[in-house]
């Protein structure tokens, strides 16, 4: 078969939304291969692959470049590229369900919900393959354009608060780790494959729930992800609600405890609550008196599912702050002051409009539409200190001494497993601040952070979005003994001159490269 990658010589690199430019000297890119329906055609294919991600390592080591892969470019921060060279992953999207030669006997799950995936598939196509077989991811972001390893690698965490975030659901990661060494990873305490699985990629298999678990969110600094086995569900309706509601003790109970029973939940059963969202407009009041409340409740498939109808041309009905912030970007004038508060409101009321529809995960968490520079950090909170947060993002808009677009939202997840998987409290309430990249946001959310540390509540930040705040002391006190163990795989898992290969400014500014 001959090689498909080759090297785009480029002088720089743009994040998808205009948050940093990266001085690089080029990209690695692949010829798209037609599809196979032949395994051993496949298989074939992959393991080619496997063997030109190392050489790429081993020329990097040679020549002393660093290297990263990359997927849709979907975060804000720099966490996902490096100074030397990238790696285009999007063509590369082979895919495998397992036959049950090959899952071991001791696995625990339900062996028709295994996939096993390469690194180019973006949501949006698993979403699309998983509904051919009738099946379902577990969870999702708000939007589906990024690749299955770009969302585990920074902890994307939708809002599945009985579940948890994307990278729960994965069971199996084959891991390039140097120009003659690749593993596949998986717990000791949840096998899944046999020995000969890994055997087919050529791989070693590694058993071991601490190295697995540091894998899971290593935002590319591990090496090279090439596939990822990861366990679906039956396909699923969620039922759908937007709605204005009284920021009332009602709401105020269920944001602090998860417990609905004063929460009117539209004669759904609180037991099937999927999906729980909060996003308040500090423009209309600090706090306001009402806020938007998402609910989304489980329901079976039926075969006579009709998709709801949307606007190709705006963001999903499960959009988060950042879509409704690229759908203000070209409305919003470039001076505020009091007297645009009311336009500026009933515009963002606009976009939060109600609704009742019936979707898949597939149908509602899809299509970003996001134009021009936005900001969207995210920081993890527990869940009893969540309106303590709460108030401190209102109290320090009301002393801001300006007025800027912003919307303030409230996702809850289930704790992870992941060393540094930023959902780490059980419940995790994601508190999102999203507006516009200028300086007062910037200045707006920096009081913020340092605000929760005044106060001593406990937070971790999303990788992926603006997180600039993290630093070495900061990240020893948000996660403990789990960065030591994180530390600790990184460097058993990669020799010092692979380790500097994956190492890029990110990494060295918060302290982790080792």
């Amino acid at each position: 078969m001959p090689k498909r990658s080759f090297f785009v010589p480029m002088n720089s690199w743009e994040g998808r939304h205009k948050s940093y430019v990266q001085a690089i000297e080029g990209q690695y890119d692949f010829q798209v291969i037609p599809p196979t329906s032949s395994p051993a055609a496949r298989l074939e294919a992959y393991n080619q692959v496997t063997a030109e991600f190392q050489t790429m390592i081993d020329q990097a080591v040679q020549n002393g470049k660093s290297l990263r892969a990359q997927g849709s470019s979907w975060s804000l921060s720099k966490v996902a590229v490096t100074e030397h060279h990238l790696i285009n992953t999007k063509p590369l999207r082979i895919g495998f369900a397992l036959p049950a030669s090959q899952i071991s006997q001791d696995y625990e799950g339900d062996r028709e919900m295994l996939r096993f995936l390469e690194c180019g598939f973006s949501i949006s196509e698993i979403n699309n393959i998983l509904f051919k077989d009738r099946l379902s991811l577990k969870a999702s972001g708000s939007n589906n354009g990024q690749t299955l390893p770009g969302v585990i690698s920074t902890g994307t965490h939708g809002s599945a608060f009985k579940f948890g975030a994307t990278q729960d659901f994965v069971v199996g990661i084959h891991l390039i780790t140097g120009p003659s060494k690749h593993v596949y990873l998986e717990r000791e305490s949840y096998p899944v494959v046999k020995p000969s699985f890994p055997g087919m990629l050529g791989a070693e298999l590694i058993r071991d729930d601490t190295l697995f678990n540091a894998a899971l969110v290593s935002f590319g600094s591990f090496g090279i992800i090439h596939g990822l086995m990861i366990e679906a569900r039956d396909l699923f309706l969620l039922h759908a609600f937007r709605s204005f509601r009284k920021f009332d003790p009602a709401l105020k109970k269920a944001i602090s405890t998860l417990n609905f029973s004063d929460l009117e939940l539209h004669k759904k059963p609180a037991s099937k609550l999927f999906h729980f969202q909060v996003t308040f407009n500090p423009n209309e009041g600090t706090p306001p008196k009402e806020a938007t409340v998402y609910l989304m409740f489980e329901g079976p498939w039926t075969d006579n599912y009709e998709p709801p109808v949307w606007d190709n041309a705006s963001s999903g009905p499960g959009a988060s702050g950042l879509e409704i912030m690229g759908g203000l970007f070209e409305l919003i004038p470039s001076a505020l002051g009091e007297a645009v508060k009311p336009i500026l409101n009933t515009q963002v009321r606009n976009h939060l409009a109600p609704y009742e529809i019936k979707g898949t995960i597939r149908d509602i968490f899809r299509g970003e539409k996001t134009q021009g520079k936005v900001f969207v950090s995210a920081m993890g909170v527990p869940l009893s200190r969540a309106l303590e947060a709460l108030s401190i993002t209102f109290d320090t808009y009301a002393n801001l001494g300006a007025v800027i677009p912003v919307l303030l939202t409230m996702r809850f997840v289930k704790g992870t497993k992941a060393l540094l998987g930023f959902t780490k409290f059980d419940p995790t309430c994601v508190l999102e601040v999203d507006g516009l990249n200028n300086e007062t946001t910037r200045s707006y959310t920096e009081a913020v952070w340092n605000k929760f540390e005044q106060a001593g509540i406990p937070f971790t930040m999303h990788w992926g979005k603006f997180n600039h705040f993290l630093t070495r002391d900061r990240l020893q006190n948000m996660y403990g003994e789990n960065l030591d163990k994180w530390i600790e795989s990184r460097e058993t898992l990669l020799t010092p001159e692979v380790r500097k290969v994956f190492t890029n400014d990110f990494l060295r500014g918060i302290g982790l490269a080792t």
